[in-house]
């Protein structure tokens, strides 16, 4: 079924008209940018590696494998529709229904062969612990454990577990490279680090319009965002994809600078919110709801920018600072010093943590990051959810739960 509607949108014409129906052009290469790399990984002609969320995606282009993301492609499946289909699989193979969603849709999707065979599947243990065990057992289902490759990320960051990291990736490398027959080609380790140095560029650019951008283009949502965010690092069409936004959201950044009083004394009111974790990937009317209240989540932890620009002579120890420099890993303060950092810059009046369930590591941080918010007198609503499966998401409890929010941050002003 995926393949038949990746088939039918990946053609030239049809992915022409295709972009033409969005109201916004970043939206427009994102979705073109997504399929494109989609139907890379479903045609067979290419190998394909199985990596979870928090990986340097870099390491897959620089060895000529795609990049497939069972945690994102959970999100697109339950956009299509079939979310119920995969969590019901998943439940019959006996997954326990208290593991995230994201990682009980994969499974479920890989026991329906909805995603593509994978000739490799890498995982780090970064913040999510479920994925290196479910992405172990889809190893085990493909018949390719001796391919599966599990990458340790220290929990500090200091130049000895730089270069522990650095080491696992280069050996993991070579050993890949060794089954697909080939050398290591540092070169193009070197040019992928270099076009993750651009995409990066373009990202800040992006980000740093955003600090002073309230008139969006229609419909964009920064959490739409993950995939090339993540899987798209280090090639071209990742950074033509942020390039993209950047010239859009400036575009729409001079037409909010001149635009007539009304608008700007509308604007002027706006409450901005900062998104902590992940979206609903099913109709909802969360941001509908925040939007006629005259709410904009003006920033998302997801598009933080954490790490430094990297060193193309050195790709692994830059690949192994990248990861170790995520605000993810190692302590909780890392976490929270991002988002005191992202409420500074964004002058946010409140933050909403999406609380997915199952998702132990972000949940479980939540007081915490809501006694640091509340010393800057900005509040946090903790938003119990699923962002996938809507049974174990209750809408009037959210919609309750978020107008009295709205309501706190209203009163203060």
């Amino acid at each position: 079924y995926i393949t038949r509607v990746l088939n039918i949108l990946g053609s030239k014409p049809v992915l022409s008209t295709y972009g033409s129906t969005f109201s916004s052009q970043s939206d427009k290469f994102l979705n073109i940018g997504s399929i494109r790399i989609l139907k890379k990984a479903y045609s067979g002609k290419y190998p394909v590696g199985f990596g979870s969320l928090f990986l340097a995606h870099e390491l897959f282009h620089s060895l000529g494998i795609v990049p497939f993301l069972p945690e994102v492609m959970a999100g697109f499946t339950a956009g299509l529709g079939l979310a119920d289909k995969t969590l019901k699989e998943a439940s019959s193979r006996w997954y326990t229904p208290d593991l995230c969603t994201f990682h009980r849709s994969a499974s479920g999707a890989v026991e329906l062969d909805l995603f593509p065979k994978p000739d490799f599947i890498i995982c780090a243990n970064l913040a999510c612990d479920a994925a290196q065990k479910t992405f172990y057992i889809d190893a085990v289902r493909y018949g390719i454990t001796g391919n599966y490759y599990l990458i340790d990320i220290p929990f500090e960051k200091s130049e000895r577990t730089v270069d522990y990291l650095a080491e696992q990736l280069e050996d993991v490398s070579k050993d890949v490279c060794k089954k697909q027959g080939k050398n290591l080609d540092m070169d193009r380790f070197s040019e992928t680090i270099s076009l993750s140095n651009k995409f990066r560029s373009w990202a800040i650019r992006v980000n740093e319009v955003r600090k002073k951008l309230l008139l969006y283009p229609k419909n964009f949502n920064g959490l739409n965002f993950i995939l090339p965010f993540h899987g798209l690092a280090g090639t071209k069409e990742g950074v033509q994809i942020y390039k993209n936004i950047y010239l859009e959201l400036e575009n729409f950044l001079s037409r909010q600078e001149n635009s007539a009083d009304k608008t700007c004394e509308r604007l002027a009111k706006t409450k901005k919110i900062l998104w902590l974790h992940l979206r609903p990937y099913y109709k909802n009317n969360i941001f509908s709801m925040l939007e006629e209240n005259n709410y904009r989540v003006v920033f998302e932890e997801i598009n933080y920018v954490y790490w430094p620009q990297l060193d193309p002579e050195k790709p692994f120890e830059s690949l192994a600072l990248k990861m170790l420099s995520n605000p993810l890993n190692g302590s909780i303060q890392n976490r929270v010093n991002a988002i005191v950092e992202m409420s500074r810059q964004y002058s946010i009046d409140g933050v909403i943590l999406f609380a997915h369930w199952g998702c132990r590591h972000s949940n479980g941080g939540a007081r915490i990051i809501k006694d640091s918010l509340k010393r800057m007198d900005i509040p946090l609503l903790v938003l119990d959810g699923d962002c996938l499966n809507r049974n174990n998401s209750s809408e009037g409890q959210i919609s309750t739960r978020l107008q009295g929010f709205m309501e706190i941050i209203d009163s203060k002003c």
